[in-house]
């Protein structure tokens, strides 16, 4: 077997990958603030990096980082807002806005299992792929 050190860039992958999992898994809304929180961070990192870039090289060293953890991080909160937007919005316009209540609902859990299975199962792919150490699919 091959023993390999986890590098920071690759752990902060996975740890992305996996709050977009508890983000649809578990709940919905508190894991979407820490992927916001760490967003957060990485701009202030990168704001505090700008401002020492001529110190020589330092912005390098430092951006490089995290690596594929930050396209990770932008994809996952991406991918968290698409989910929000088309797992509940979208459907609670549509039984609101409709005339058979009954047909709607019905339609809506439907659309609403569907879509949130396939949610899952392309952050289950991103997660593998940041287990891997490779950039995500979607």
């Amino acid at each position: 077997m091959i023993n390999r050190n986890p590098s920071p860039s690759g752990t902060f992958a996975i740890i992305c990958q996996s709050l977009y999992l508890a983000n649809l898994l578990l709940l919905p809304g508190i894991f979407f603030l820490v992927l916001l929180y760490y967003y957060r961070q990485y701009q202030q990192q990168k704001a505090h990096n700008e401002g020492i870039e001529d110190h020589a090289g330092n912005n390098k060293i430092r951006s490089r980082n995290l690596g594929i953890g930050k396209i990770h991080l932008i994809r996952s909160i991406q991918l968290s807002v698409i989910a929000g937007i088309l797992l509940v919005v979208i459907p609670l316009v549509v039984i609101y806005f409709t005339s058979q209540l009954q047909t709607s609902i019905m339609v809506g859990l439907v659309y609403f299992v569907t879509l949130h299975a396939g949610f899952v199962l392309i952050g289950m792919l991103n997660l593998s792929r940041a287990m891997a150490k490779k950039l995500p699919m979607f």
